[in-house]
């Protein structure tokens, strides 16, 4: 019976790992329509047959095909239901080639999307995900869990503690990916990583994939300088080039295997490889440590501190009047088209009547508009007033949210509201793929980490943002108590001022303010002239988050002049709550901004 892993580790001068297991699937004829993990079920044979190979070469450890096989990364395919029989799988076709002879290593990669509050994944959650795959692991009996390639401390830890509450005897190992530039994907530089590592009790701490073997060396180097080790390196086989429609690796085995005696060296134990490596590679490794040469000079590198001023955006005038002037501001309807000219003729009346902004919705309704970023712009720049861009997470993802964003900025657009969005199935293109990356309170943060100049993993963008932040509010929720929670989140986040939903009763606003127990920001009430008995029943039933009351319905039902009476009944709801705002966002049905203007003159003369 073999010794327990920790055990061979200590005893061993070096362990050689096995090399990569999703090139090898394709390569060898797996199909990209299935996430590679699906190979452990439908074909068995295949996963042996690499293990079995890499066993031959010299692999004293070999990892199980489970490095996706977590409930995020399936769910891609559709296979989100099957991570029991894929994992369990995994296990049992590597401790089959395995036999009694080598050390079964559980794989665990990332899940694929960044975790944090706001976003599609918290850190609850992804607890849970990971603990699942785990388990499995676990219950089949690996000698160790790697936790691999990994692009974010945060996420390594919730997976450490989830490892913790299952097992916390077994052995794990951790290995971060880093760019050419040394950091991860998403922006953590090397040395915030080691100092993460340090406060860990892995086993191992190494590095794999993300480069080749040169890079990878460079990264040793750094780690050796600031960590005890041991370490473990398994780097890709150089950078891939496209050629017929597959990724194709050309680092040959000698060249990989070169660095090797620099790698033991500087303390690395566990030695294999990742993307685009073969048995081959494994074989020329094995070869390598057998005529290791200690004698090998080893360059120092040490940490250059870097101390950057951050220069900042000069900030947009609504910033200025928040909270020292009463601010108008008025939701206007972007143009299916390119097509300014009654838009603008609406601005201008709302400007001369004397709106502060204007608020420009992002395709609302998921129905395609003109960009509200470019019509803000021009607005701007033709007409001299600022615009409340309405900012949503469901057509971009973590990166084109922050290229908009930065592009904003540029352009002179600073008034910000975070929104999630509306799904594309209410929209007039259905068919159209959400993104949801982040919701609204982590599109909060994305803003507030531009205005710090970084984006949100954390790289220096230069001059920094200065976005004034807003944040939508549903006073009418079903659940006021979680809407006031998830305001909380978006404050703490960077919030700088509230717009909310439709008001027809101040006592909505009242029993809001009464429950908060933390300092909100400025509020702008929201306030929605009715047009017609129709207009009001269609809000009150069919709108999601307006609640119109019993005696307005009735007075709009009576009304000789509806759409007078929907003016008058607005001018009443904004007199009793002004004392209790710092401005009103009007809603015009329609597109009818003269009832805007005579809300507006009703205040302002």
């Amino acid at each position: 019976m073999k010794k327990s892993f920790r055990e061979f580790l200590k005893e061993q001068s070096t362990v050689i790992f096995d090399g990569a297991m999703g090139t090898q699937l394709l390569l060898r004829g797996f199909s990209l329509d299935f996430p590679l993990e699906w190979a452990n079920v439908t074909r068995p044979e295949l996963v042996k047959q690499i293990h079995t190979d890499y066993i031959l070469a010299g692999a004293s450890s070999i990892e199980t095909n489970t490095f996706g096989a977590n409930e995020c990364k399936l769910k891609i395919f559709g296979f989100e239901n099957e991570v029991e029989r894929i994992n369990r799988s995994a296990v049992r076709i590597a401790k089959q080639v395995a036999e009694d002879k080598v050390y079964v290593i559980g794989s665990v990669g990332p899940l694929g999307k960044p975790v944090g509050s706001g976003f599609e994944i918290d850190a609850r959650r992804a607890k849970e995900v990971y603990k699942r795959q785990l388990y499995f692991l676990l219950d089949e009996g690996v000698d160790a869990i790697i936790f691999e390639t990994a692009a974010s401390t945060h996420e390594v830890q919730i997976a450490i503690e989830a490892l913790k509450d299952l097992n916390d005897e077994i052995p794990y190992i951790i290995q971060f990916s880093f760019t050419q530039e040394l950091s991860t994907i998403y922006g953590e530089d090397i040395y915030k990583v080691i100092e993460f590592l340090k406060s860990t009790d892995a086993d191992v701490v190494g590095l794999n994939c993300g480069n080749g073997p040169q890079k990878t060396l460079e990264a040793l180097k750094i780690f050796s300088q600031h960590l005890k080790g041991p370490f473990s390196v398994q780097p890709n086989a150089g950078y891939p080039q496209l050629v017929q429609g597959r990724l194709i690796f050309s680092t040959s085995a000698e060249y990989f295997a070169s660095f090797v005696p620099e790698y033991i060296k500087l303390g690395a134990k566990v030695v294999g490889g990742c993307c685009g490596t073969t048995p081959e590679h494994i074989k020329a490794i094995k070869e390598k440590v057998k005529e290791f040469l200690p004698n090998i000079e080893v360059e120092v590198v040490e940490k250059k501190e870097e101390q950057k001023a951050v220069l900042k955006d000069t900030p947009s005038e609504l910033s200025q009047k928040l909270g020292k002037k009463f601010i108008f501001t008025v939701e206007i309807s972007p143009p299916k088209g390119i097509e300014l000219e009654k838009t603008k003729e609406g601005v201008k009346l709302l400007k001369e009547a004397g709106a502060d902004t204007v608020n420009i919705a992002d395709s609302p309704m998921a129905r395609v508009r003109i960009s509200p970023i470019a019509l803000a712009h021009i607005l701007k720049e033709e007409l001299g007033i600022e615009s409340i861009l309405h900012f949503t997470c469901r057509d971009r993802n973590l990166i084109s949210l922050q290229s908009e964003l930065l592009g904003a900025a540029a352009l002179g657009v600073k008034n910000v509201l975070a929104l999630t969005g509306d799904p594309p199935s209410i929209g007039d293109h259905p068919q159209a793929k959400p993104v949801f990356d982040v919701n609204s309170e982590g599109l909060v943060l994305i803003l507030s980490r531009l205005n710090s100049g970084t984006d949100y993993m954390g790289n220096p963008i230069g001059k920094a943002t200065n976005f004034t932040i807003g944040v939508a509010l549903n006073l009418n929720a079903d659940d006021l108590e979680k809407e006031i929670e998830k305001l909380k989140h978006k404050i703490e986040n960077g919030a700088h001022f509230i717009e909310t939903q439709p008001i027809y009763e101040v006592e909505t606003l009242e029993r809001f303010l009464e429950k908060v127990d933390f300092a909100l920001p400025p509020i702008l009430g929201g306030v929605l002239p009715l047009r017609s008995s129709r207009h009001a029943e269609f809000l009150h039933n069919e709108v999601p988050g307006i609640t119109i009351p019993d005696k307005i319905r009735e007075r709009m039902r009576n009304s000789k002049e509806p759409a007078k009476e929907g003016v008058e009944i607005a001018c009443e709801v904004v007199e009793k709550i002004k004392h209790m705002v710092s401005g009103i966002y009007i809603i015009p049905p329609f597109e009818k901004y003269e009832m805007a203007v005579e809300i507006i003159r009703n205040f302002k003369y």
